[in-house]
Order: structure tokens, then C-alpha cells, then sequence
């Protein structure tokens, strides 16, 4: 991983780490994210992946851990 990369993803991983937690594993699911969407891009520069869907699956994971928390909280 060059230089760039690695401060990139140390600050977002470290303002990821000021996000409120909004279910069990919130922070995990979205370092995991996080560190994807960079995977992703690096394919995608080698390789012209459609990113742009791989990306959009990725995020709809997590939102779908969110919308689960909400429903087993209540309203």
C-alpha cells in the first residue's frame, strides 16, 4: 500500500472512530467498509471493475445492519 493510501485510510479510520456507535459492531461494519471501498478502488484502477455497484453493495450491507438494529430496538 503506498504512503498516500495508508494516511487516507488512517484518517478515516480515525474519524470513524468519533462516529456514535448506532448498533452492536456499527464501527466494525464500517472499517470493514471503509478498507472495501479502498480495496475496490485499487481494482478498479487496475482492472475497470463497475465500482460504482460493487461500492453501492457494500454500503447497502451496512444499511441493512442499521435497519435491522432499528427494528429489533422498536420504535
Amino acid at each position: 500500500m503506498a504512503y498516500n493510501d495508508r494516511k487516507i485510510l488512517g484518517v478515516l479510520l480515525g474519524e470513524l472512530a468519533a462516529v456514535p456507535d448506532r448498533y452492536e459492531d456499527y464501527r466494525e461494519d464500517m472499517t470493514h467498509l471503509v478498507t472495501e471501498v479502498l480495496n475496490l478502488e485499487q481494482k478498479h484502477a487496475i482492472g475497470r471493475i463497475d465500482i460504482v455497484k460493487r461500492i453501492g453493495d457494500q454500503v447497502n450491507t451496512v444499511g441493512m445492519s442499521l435497519y435491522k438494529s432499528r427494528r429489533e430496538d422498536g420504535p
